[in-house]
């Protein structure tokens, strides 16, 4: 094997399957990354057992096509600090992957190789082709947004044994579904897809999701391609193949969590209470955080007091029209929300103090919010 490419191009692909890159891997080949140079282009892969990406590079010079797998972060680190434009990457005679740009030359042992004839690895995980028609296809933008609204409603053990610690996906009839939560929140959009006839639907894990807002954003590419692979689902945009792992275990029902309306409905600016927000946060405590919401006729009061820092308390203007209500909330949930919304004017719906609250934060994208049982 051996090809000449530029820099930071190769610098770039082994960015995008870095996330998929062991830092303690149980067998050495899932701390590597796969280089396969193929005629006309060069194919990087990397896999955990729980995320694999593969990358394909076009602008590349095979002199001799062939395989290596090679130690991962190794690589990645000799890149970050190679100073030539063009890179010459080779197998040696005796199977080291020689990498020489300018005045740097390095060698990286190859776990395995095609210097022996051999078409592909023993070891590394297999990761799946994505051919044919994908199961779904959503504009790229929708998707990223889909995840930017649920993702950072999920657990945050990031144990990935349980479902709760994903992102539901779900299609139904063109439309798509995403739904994250944690026990205490729970955040759903819907959205059209471009096509996804049937019924799908899988727990993705949020590394995996991750790792495709992070750089799929990037590709000229329009449209995302899901492929549902039995126990995996698998990704592309343009040039990047991301693959992840389905959570088992029951996903709560959401549809029996989000409440059905509410007699009390404030309309607020989305800004105004984020900043009031803030400000009281500032005095809780952080391992117990709690914000006193109280709503009257065109006013919303957001307090909060700490025996050892003080009391913080202000009013913003509301939409509202009801008899009063008093809530306390954890301010972190509220907040991220806000953070999350669509929309400049944000509804808060609540049919008493100690329910769930739903927030809607733009259009078909609600979020539930348990309240807090006291007031701080």
């Amino acid at each position: 094997m051996k090809f000449l490419i530029d820099r930071t191009a190769f610098r770039d692909a082994l960015q995008r399957v870095e996330m998929a890159i062991d830092r303690k891997p149980s067998r050495p080949e899932l701390g590597g990354v796969l280089v396969e140079a193929v005629n006309d282009h060069l194919i990087v892969v990397a896999s955990d057992l729980d995320i694999a990406v593969r990358y394909r590079l076009d602008q590349v010079q095979i002199e001799e096509p062939g395989w290596a797998l090679v130690p991962g972060r190794e690589l990645v680190d000799v890149f970050r600090d190679i100073e030539a434009d063009a890179v010459s990457l080779a197998l040696t005679d005796k199977g080291q992957f020689e990498i020489h740009g300018g005045e740097d030359h390095c060698f990286l042992v190859s776990m395995e190789n095609s210097s022996q004839g051999a078409l592909e690895p023993e070891r590394f995980p297999e990761v799946p082709a994505l051919a044919g028609e994908a199961d779904v296809t959503l504009e790229k933008d929708v998707f990223m947004q889909m995840v930017n609204s649920t993702r950072f409603a999920t657990s945050r053990v990031h144990e990935t044994r349980f479902a709760t610690e994903g992102v539901l996906f779900e299609v139904q009839d063109g439309e798509a579904t995403m739904v994250g939560t944690d026990g205490r929140r729970l955040a759903v959009i819907r959205r059209s897809a471009v096509r996804g006839e049937g019924r799908r639907r899988a727990v993705l894990l949020p590394k995996m999701l991750d790792q495709i807002v992070r750089f799929g954003q990037d590709e000229p590419a329009d449209l995302i391609e899901v492929f549902f692979l039995n126990n995996r689902v698998g990704f592309r945009i343009g040039n990047l193949e991301s693959f992840g792992r389905v959570l088992e275990g029951e996903f709560p029902n959401y549809g029996n969590v989000i409440p059905q309306g509410g007699k009390h409905v404030v309309r607020a600016h989305r800004e105004a209470m984020s900043r009031k927000l803030k400000l009281a946060s500032h005095l809780t405590q952080d391992a117990a955080a709690v914000v006193r919401i109280a709503v009257s006729p065109d006013a919303m009061e957001i307090s909060a007091e700490h025996e050892g820092r003080g009391r913080a308390a202000s009013k913003i203007e509301v939409d509202y029209t009801g008899s009063g209500l008093t809530a306390a909330f954890n301010p972190v949930y509220l907040l991220d929300g806000l953070r999350a919304a669509h929309a400049e004017q944000v509804e808060l719906q609540m049919e008493e103090p100690t329910r769930p609250a739903k927030m809607v934060l733009g259009e078909d994208y609600e979020y539930v919010v348990m309240p807090l049982s006291t007031f701080a």
